[in-house]
């Protein structure tokens, strides 16, 4: 994609953090590991969650009327998934929020909305599965940046299960590994094609992007490193150089 494409590329990485985000959360909020208190504030800081998802509809509009071509109306399976999600997601947090019905009915409508954003998930790596560089970066975004925002929101809520202070961070590491391996053969393949007159920029962003993904996990790990409790202003600069990765990255495809 080329820079004049932003609105698509934020759009697309807002999305993906987001529901990373909110399956992480569900998971979480479904072990039953939160007291009523550290649900509740959880619960208060998803609003994030939910301006992450118009913000990334709005974009998505936006450069529709950019592109001013008929295509780009159409409705992907990827768009439609990530608006059913958006739905059943503010479906859940309403009746959560409002107590309506009984907890097992809540947690059916979080392990619903939970479920389609799995499908999103794996409708996104099918649809990447040819181009594993692509691919890649897609894990990255929803598995570690979606895994880093989930934590960030847990640190807000002020939770007490620390954890989840290591297991979330493992679990974006693993993540940012697995893009690292499947990522750097196809540098190799940029580098190449460089050498036989190409564009430099899809290399550079590439790199950029994976040196910024490494840059995010390590300030994530600082507090396990240090043996102290992370805090938003470590989960926030972090936050911050992963969605700059995600965007370098789609801006070489």
């Amino acid at each position: 994609m080329a820079w004049f494409e932003w609105p698509f590329i934020l759009s697309s990485v807002l999305t993906q953090m987001a529901i990373g985000a909110f399956i992480v959360l569900g998971t979480v909020l479904l072990s039953g590991k939160l007291c009523f208190g550290q649900a509740d504030r959880l619960h208060r800081t998803m609003p994030v969650l939910w301006l992450m998802l118009f913000g990334a509809l709005l974009l998505r509009e936006l450069n529709m009327m950019l592109s001013d071509t008929a295509d780009g109306y159409r409705i992907g399976t990827e768009a439609l998934l990530a608006i059913t999600f958006f739905a059943a997601a503010l479906l859940y947090w309403f009746v959560e929020k409002t107590l309506v019905g009984s907890e097992r009915f809540r947690q059916l409508c979080l392990g619903l909305a939970a479920l389609i954003g799995v499908g999103y998930l794996v409708n996104g790596l099918v649809v990447r599965s040819e181009q594993w560089l692509v691919a890649s970066h897609f894990m990255a975004t929803t598995f570690c940046g979606g895994t880093l925002l989930a934590h960030a929101c847990l640190i807000r809520a002020k939770h007490k299960v620390d954890e989840l202070n290591i297991v979330l961070p493992r679990i974006g590491a693993l993540a940012a590994l697995a893009c690292l391996l499947t990522g750097l053969p196809q540098l190799g393949e940029l580098s190449s094609q460089i050498e036989a007159g190409g564009a430099i920029m899809p290399f550079v962003s590439q790199v950029a992007s994976l040196g910024l993904l490494l840059a995010a996990v390590g300030v994530w790990y600082m507090p396990i490193v240090t043996k102290s409790k992370p805090v938003m202003s470590v989960m926030t600069f972090a936050l911050v150089l992963s969605g700059i990765s995600s965007y370098f990255a789609g801006v070489g495809y």
